[in-house]
């Protein structure tokens, strides 16, 4: 069960955000795997890699996330030093509803399996500059898919 607190921060960032997608990791010790500690906001670099290659990033912030692999790296590092591992990536819908969209599958997913094994996606949706909802996410290896 996720703290409010923790919750309450990534609201408040989603709709800081808005009308971007916001994101971020949900962290915890290694040593307690059902405890969550901290959030670890980042910047959604997909306007920047839309910008410079349209083709390969149709998509701009508005409508799509994209951590940049440098913080994502940054991020595993200051996990290993702290001794704490990535438990929940998030991201906000703008306008929609807070489901695992087909492009979120893509993303968490590596030839059809988890890109992050054990790790559990949150959708908030924030509709005109307000939260609206949010869902958690997990993978299900039976259906193949997040649930």
């Amino acid at each position: 069960m996720m703290q409010k607190d923790l919750l309450q921060m990534i609201f408040t960032q989603a709709e800081r955000e808005y009308p971007h997608e916001c994101c971020g990791m949900i962290l915890g010790p290694q040593a307690e795997k059902e405890k969550l500690t901290r959030v670890r906001p980042c910047i959604n670099v997909q306007d920047q890699y839309h910008g410079l290659d349209p083709e390969t990033f149709p998509r701009t912030a508005a409508t799509a996330y994209f951590i940049d692999p440098k913080e994502l790296l940054a991020i595993q590092k200051e996990a290993r030093t702290t001794q704490e591992e990535i438990r929940i990536i998030y991201h906000s819908h703008v306008d929609c509803g807070a489901y695992f969209s087909e492009e979120d599958k893509r993303i968490a997913t590596t030839d059809g399996e988890p890109a992050y094994p054990g790790v559990h996606y949150l959708v908030v949706s924030v509709r005109d500059g307000k939260v609206a909802d949010s869902h958690l996410f997990s993978w299900n290896p039976e259906k193949k898919d997040f649930v």
